[in-house]
């Protein structure tokens, strides 16, 4: 872990009882990112306290790479497959850290 990376968590929520879908729609989703520049991994956790609740946790090399991604044009496209399942019951859905100190 370095100072300067950001991690981005994006909340999903599988729809009835088919949280498959998120996992099929997440790996698609994968392909379509690989070689993103300043994209160094992502995550797709599954929660264990409320089923169907998923989130993706991505690690970036810093905020300004996020964000060129982020409102560059293949953003929509390359994670159009999620769209369907964020969860934003809670609010916006995502947060956004900045690493400030690691071990």
């Amino acid at each position: 872990m370095t100072a300067g990376q950001v991690r981005v968590l994006v909340r999903y929520q599988a729809p009835g009882d088919d949280p498959e879908a998120v996992v099929q729609a997440y790996k698609l989703v994968c392909e379509e990112l690989r070689g993103t520049p300043g994209l160094l991994g992502s995550e797709l956790l599954a929660s264990t306290l409320d089923e169907g609740r998923f989130a993706v946790l991505s690690l970036w090399s810093d905020a300004a790479r996020f964000q060129e991604w982020e409102q560059g044009p293949a953003h929509k496209g390359q994670t159009s497959g999620l769209r369907p399942f964020r969860d934003t019951s809670s609010g916006r859905g995502f947060d956004f850290y900045e690493v400030v100190h690691a071990l």
